[in-house]
C-alpha cells in the first residue's frame, strides 16, 4: 500500500530491494491495494487490485495471505489470574517482562513487539535470569536484529538514517556497494549495498543495514561492534583476513562522511 517496500528501512536500500526483486522477475507494486479475490473456473486465482494506473487483475495459481496473527490470549482465561492485554490482546509486560501480577512473566509473541523467534528466546533469557536466578535483566535498550532471507539477503540492526534524523540525532553515514566487496565478486554474488549511520560525536555505530550476499552475516558483526559500543574507527582500521566478506567492513567504514 505504501511507497515503497520495507516501510522501516531507508528508502535507498527499499529501492535496493525492489530492484533485486524486479531484476529476478518479481512484479513490485507499490500503492496498491487488493480489492477482490476470486477463484476462476480452471481452479486459477484472478487478483483484482487498484494502484497508481487505476484497477488491474493479475492471474495466478497461488495465492499468499501474509496478514499476520492475533495472540490466543483469549484462550487462557487471564481475566481469573488478573493478567492485562492491551486491546489487540498481547500481554502487557515490564522491562522484566513480568506482568501486571507480580511473578507472572510473558515471553515471545503473546506479549506483542517483533515477533522473532530469536526475541522469544532472548526473552526467555531475561526471565530465566530474573526468575530463576534473582537476577535484574531487561529488555531496556536491547538490540533486535533480522534478516530477510531473500537472495541476496537483507540484515538489518539499530537505527537506520531516516529514523536518526527523525530523532534530531547528528549523523554521519557509511555507504557502499557490494560490487566494492572483493569477497562477493568472487562469489558471483555482487547486487545490493551495505549501508551504516554513526554518532557524528562519539563515532559509536547506531546501526546498519546490508543488503548483499550473507548480509545477516555481516549485519551481526557490526551488531557485536554496537553492542561494545565500539567507535567505527575499529572497524575502518582494524585488520581482516582476506579475501573475506568481513573485509568489506574496513571499505564500508572508510566512507562516513567527514
Amino acid at each position: 500500500r505504501g511507497p515503497q517496500l520495507l516501510s522501516r528501512e531507508d528508502t535507498d536500500v527499499a529501492e535496493a530491494v525492489a530492484e533485486i526483486l524486479r531484476e529476478d522477475g518479481v512484479a513490485v507494486l507499490l500503492e496498491t491495494e487488493a480489492q477482490s479475490v476470486r477463484q476462476d473456473e480452471s481452479g486459477g486465482i484472478q487478483l483484482t487490485v487498484n494502484g497508481p494506473d487505476g484497477e488491474d487483475t493479475i492471474s495466478g495459481s497461488h495465492l499468499l495471505v501474509a496478514a499476520g496473527r492475533p495472540p490466543n490470549t483469549d484462550l487462557l482465561n487471564l481475566e481469573a489470574a488478573g493478567v492485562e492485554t492491551d486491546k489487540r490482546g498481547h500481554v502487557k509486560v515490564n522491562e522484566r517482562l513480568e506482568t501486571n501480577v507480580p511473578g507472572v512473566y510473558a515471553l515471545g509473541d503473546v506479549k506483542g513487539g517483533p515477533a522473532f523467534t530469536h526475541v522469544s528466546y532472548n526473552d526467555y533469557q531475561v526471565i530465566e535470569a530474573n526468575l530463576l536466578n534473582g537476577g535484574d535483566a531487561t529488555i531496556a535498550d536491547r538490540l533486535v536484529p533480522y534478516t530477510v532471507f531473500m537472495d541476496p539477503q537483507l540484515g538489518r540492526v539499530g537505527l537506520g538514517e531516516a529514523e536518526a534524523r527523525e530523532q534530531g540525532r547528528d549523523v554521519r553515514v557509511a555507504s557502499m556497494p557490494m560490487s566494492h566487496v572483493a569477497r562477493a565478486l568472487e562469489m558471483d554474488e555482487s547486487r545490493g549495498m551495505m549501508k551504516a549511520v554513526v554518532d557524528a560525536g562519539t563515532g559509536e555505530i547506531l546501526g546498519c543495514a546490508v543488503l548483499g550476499i550473507e548480509g545477516g552475516e555481516i549485519m551481526a558483526m557490526i551488531q557485536i561492534a554496537i553492542m561494545g559500543k565500539l567507535p567505527y574507527t575499529a572497524l575502518r582500521d582494524g585488520m581482516f583476513a582476506h579475501p573475506t566478506l568481513a573485509e568489506s567492513l574496513n571499505s564500508l567504514f572508510a566512507t562516513v562522511e567527514e
